[in-house]
């Protein structure tokens, strides 16, 4: 199953700069919820990890939720995607091998330069974008 969790963060920090944008100190982790259409419990847990990540900051209780630890234009997609997802883009079989079979015990070693180049390319494009791209495209439309 691959994971949405880059996508629904991204979602998040959008929200919550265009909340900014409109005036509002802190947005909810439930109106985070309602803009995602998810559980508020998976939402508290993405800002738990973009917390730790140093790319929110949240406040708990009446007048809480989060905010933007920094600028949109100095957070790179690459910080959002390190900082909740738990496993590169492509994995590795993890079926039991089969012992007697040169394909089945060598193809993880052959995988794994295609596998890291993958992540590397893939972190290299999302190094170079910046969360106030997404932003703007949807604010200033």
């Amino acid at each position: 199953m691959k994971s949405s969790r880059f996508a629904v963060a991204a979602h998040i920090l959008v929200s919550v700069e265009r909340a900014t944008r409109g005036g509002e100190e802190f947005l909810p982790s439930a109106a985070i919820a309602t803009s995602v259409n998810t559980n508020p419990v998976f939402v508290r847990e993405l800002l738990r990890k973009l917390s730790r990540a140093h790319l929110v900051v949240t406040k708990e209780g009446k007048g809480g939720g989060a905010q933007l630890a920094r600028p949109a234009s100095q957070i790179s997609l690459a910080e959002i995607y390190q900082a909740v997802e738990e496993e590169p883009v492509l994995k590795h079989n993890t079926r039991p091998k089969d012992p007697c079979c040169p394909v089945s015990c060598g193809m993880n070693m052959a995988l794994e330069p295609v596998i890291s180049e993958v992540e590397s390319a893939m972190l290299k494009i999302l190094k170079g974008r910046k969360l106030s791209e997404l932003v703007n495209k949807i604010c200033d439309e």
